[in-house]
Order: C-alpha cells, then structure tokens, then sequence
C-alpha cells in the first residue's frame, strides 16, 4: 500500500506576483468554473492525501473501500501558446487512453470531475478537449447527458493538491449518490460549447 498526497501552502507574496504577472488570478476573487464570467483561479491552500491499496488485498484484509481506480493515463501536452491555454487533442488523447485503461468507454459516465480553473481561456479549451474524446471512435455510443464539474469552484485551485480534491470530491459525491452543483456556471460559459 501508499499513501499519495499532494500539499499546497502559499508561504510568500511572490506567489501572487507570478500569477498576477501572468494574469491568471480572478479579479472576482472567486472561481467560475465554467461560467461566463470566468475571469481567472483563485490561489488556495490544502493539504489532501488518499491511502492506495491492490483490490485484492484490500478485501482480503477485510479493508473498508470507498473506491476502485480502475485506470489512468498520464500525457504532456506539450508547448502552448501560454501556462493558462493547454491544447484540446492532447486532452482528448489522454481521456481516451485512461477509459480504454479502465476498460470504459464513454457511454457508460456519468460524471466528469474536471480541471475546471475558472479562466476565460483554459475552460473553454478544457471543454473543447472533452467533446473531442467524446466525438473519437465510439461516438455513436456516447452519453446523452454526462455531468461536468470542478471542486476549484467551491475551493479554489489547490495547485498541487488539486488533483486529490477532485478525487475526494468524486468519491464523496458516488458515496451520496448525488452529482455536486459547479458554483457560478449558470448559464454556461457560451464559449465552451456546452450544450453539445
């Protein structure tokens, strides 16, 4: 078993320089994940760790589960235009490579847990990204509806520990049986494409 963790404390100002400098910082001083009035993230501070166990020595140590990863995918997508403007097939490519890992397909989700940082440009490409994975070889037998989402929106952007929130998020959000509301996202930023 491991523990894997993320941390993210912001112990000086030159933090909020840098992304200042970079114009990534909200000037709401709050997260629009998805919303039209996306204007930048919203630095945070967290400290989040999961405990990793094989499936099999998990229940025959009789270990409580709150849930399966059932595949991943790693993938740089390489030089872009800027930090906050990643490219959409990069993403595209990856998210096909994590379902195909965990032996999925996009017919059977009903949830993405996304990136989501809330900024004008990142969102939109984000999304972009989605629907081309969405659009690869088995769109005929994509979902009708899937939800999207970003904790980011009720926590800000944890940087380093981001990740582990978003996982946290999803497995209490399966454990309740309920798919968690994206604060500030109504309506949907236009410029994602959302309603395809």
């Amino acid at each position: 078993m491991a523990f894997a963790a993320g941390t993210n404390l912001i112990l000086a100002p030159r933090h909020y320089e840098y992304l200042a400098t970079l114009g990534a910082m909200s000037r709401s001083g709050r997260c629009d994940a998805f919303g039209p009035q996306a204007d930048g993230y919203v630095p945070a501070e967290a400290v989040a760790a999961v405990l990793l166990k094989p499936l099999a020595a998990a229940l025959a140590d009789g270990d409580p589960i709150r849930a399966v990863i059932k595949g991943s995918a790693t993938l740089h997508g390489g030089r872009t235009a800027s930090l906050t403007a990643p490219a959409p097939q990069p993403q595209a490519d990856l998210l096909r490579r994590a379902w195909e890992d965990a032996g999925t397909e996009p017919r059977r989700l009903g949830f993405i847990e996304a990136h989501g940082t809330g900024t004008p440009v990142g969102d939109p490409i984000e999304v972009n990204g989605l629907l081309r994975a969405f659009a690869g070889p088995s769109a005929s037998e994509g979902p009708a509806w899937c939800g999207l989402g970003s904790v980011k929106s009720s926590i800000g952007h944890l940087e380093a520990a981001a990740g582990l929130a978003g996982v946290a998020k999803a497995v209490l959000a399966i454990e309740a049986g309920l798919r968690p509301a994206t604060l500030h996202a109504d309506p949907p930023n236009p410029q994602g494409h959302l309603d395809d």
